[in-house]
């Protein structure tokens, strides 16, 4: 918390309020995320027996990116709600809104350069989550054009993925890996495992966001079709038998609740949600197989498959 304890005062409440630490009246909140990208960070630094201490510069850093990329995303699409709370734009307008974005980018790398520790560590983590940031906003560029495309392939949608979700998965894990001063070589190889575990992470996020109970995902599972994404349960469908029908019903500029639920019933009716749960289960395979070159404990390589089954396996 104390990379957003000083600085100007709105935009300080109003950082805090979108990392989920208070409320819109400034009082302690528990409205954040699941904090998977700093977990990730510190639980790297312990699989090569340091401290996990040594690698939180690395994980304030990358949270602080993650939530200036939701906030961002949020403007771009136009999503009220985050976690049962409203969203910054929807609060303070779009432009204070990408201020706010940009104001915890300030902080993020204000945490690696200003950390603890050796700073040739902090340099090299900052490197990975500046590569990690430029793929992430890349593969938000590209997820945005797919919407108005009349195809896009399962490949070209998963290339997508791989920056904008997998990158920023993957990076936490270098980063931690090389503040607790493992090899660039060890910190890559785990940067892989994290991005292949990040596509499984996006595909099964693409299943709930139409599957999904609000309830428990925090988020509307009727956004996604009414903003005609391609995601991959549609990507699939539209390349299916059930293509023209589903086609038909992207055309207008929106859709009514009664075509979201004609899409839905068109996705379920070629199995497009088995095909996504599916591809996540082949991603999360490809993980596990990745780890077979790790040399690490057999107890640490079990947590490490603990985490992607996590990933793959969750409702929310």
């Amino acid at each position: 918390m104390a990379a957003l304890e000083h600085g100007p005062a709105e935009l300080i409440t109003t950082a805090r309020y979108v990392m989920g630490w208070e409320d819109t009246s400034g009082m302690p909140s528990s409205g954040g995320g699941k904090r998977i990208r700093p977990a990730l960070c510190l639980f790297a630094a312990e699989l090569f027996a340091a401290d996990p201490n040594v690698a939180m510069p690395g994980a304030v850093a990358v949270e602080l990116i993650h939530n200036f990329s939701l906030v961002h995303d949020e403007v771009q699409d136009h999503d009220a709600e985050r976690h049962h709370r409203p969203t910054i734009w929807a609060l303070r307008g779009e432009g204070q809104a990408i201020n706010a974005g940009d104001f915890l980018i300030a902080r993020a790398l204000d945490a690696l350069i200003n950390g603890d520790g050796p700073s040739e560590r902090r340099m090299a983590a900052l490197s990975v989550l500046n590569a990690a940031m430029a793929r992430m906003i890349a593969g938000q560029w590209d997820d945005i054009s797919f919407e108005s495309r009349t195809t896009v392939s399962p490949e070209e949608y998963l290339d997508m993925v791989r920056g904008k979700t997998g990158a920023l998965l993957g990076a936490p894990l270098a980063m931690g890996a090389l503040l607790a001063g493992a090899s660039n070589d060890e910190a890559t190889r785990l940067q892989e495992w994290g991005e292949t575990v990040g596509l499984a992470f996006q595909v099964q996020d693409d299943y709930l966001g139409i599957w999904g109970d609000p309830n428990l995902t925090g988020k509307s599972n009727t956004n996604d079709i009414a903003r005609k994404k391609k995601t991959l349960p549609v990507v699939h469908g539209l390349s299916s038998p059930g293509a023209a029908k589903l086609a038909a019903l992207y055309e207008p500029e929106t859709l009514n609740d009664d075509d979201v639920q004609a899409a839905v019933d068109v996705l379920e009716a070629v199995k497009s949600d088995a095909f996504t749960k599916a591809e996540g289960a082949r991603l999360v395979s490809r993980a596990n197989d990745l780890l077979a070159d790790f040399e690490l404990p057999l107890d640490s390589l079990g947590q490490l498959r603990a985490v992607g089954a996590y990933l793959i396996d969750r409702d929310s």
